[in-house]
Parts: structure tokens; C-alpha cells; sequence
């Protein structure tokens, strides 16, 4: 599993990179818009309600 300053690095790397690069930011940011729809964002926000009770529900052995 990566290491949190690798991911760290390689995301402000992609972000420099957006940053220097209109072409790529606007194609880019028009993919992450076009799935940021109000339903995908439901369906998302649905999971993760359902893992965190299901989390909460489970008591941790000790």
C-alpha cells in the first residue's frame, strides 16, 4: 500500500501539472463535472452512510 507522502506527492505533482496546462485542467475539470452529477453524488453519500453504521454497528473486538 502507498505511503501517504507518496500519494501526497504525486498529487501536487497532477496539480502542478494542471496548473502549467490549460488544455488538460479544462478537459480535466469538464470529466470530474460531468460525473459529479446530483444522482452520483446521492449514490455516493448513500454508501458511505451505510458503511459508517454498518462500522458503527459492528463492536471491535478486544
Amino acid at each position: 500500500m502507498p505511503s501517504n507522502k507518496m500519494i501526497g506527492t504525486v498529487l501536487i505533482g497532477a496539480a502542478a501539472f494542471l496548473m502549467r496546462n490549460k488544455k488538460t485542467r479544462e478537459k480535466t475539470m469538464s470529466q470530474i463535472k460531468s460525473l459529479a452529477t446530483p444522482e452520483t453524488i446521492d449514490k455516493v453519500k448513500s454508501q458511505l452512510q451505510s458503511l459508517t453504521k454498518s462500522k458503527s454497528s459492528d463492536p471491535s473486538p478486544h
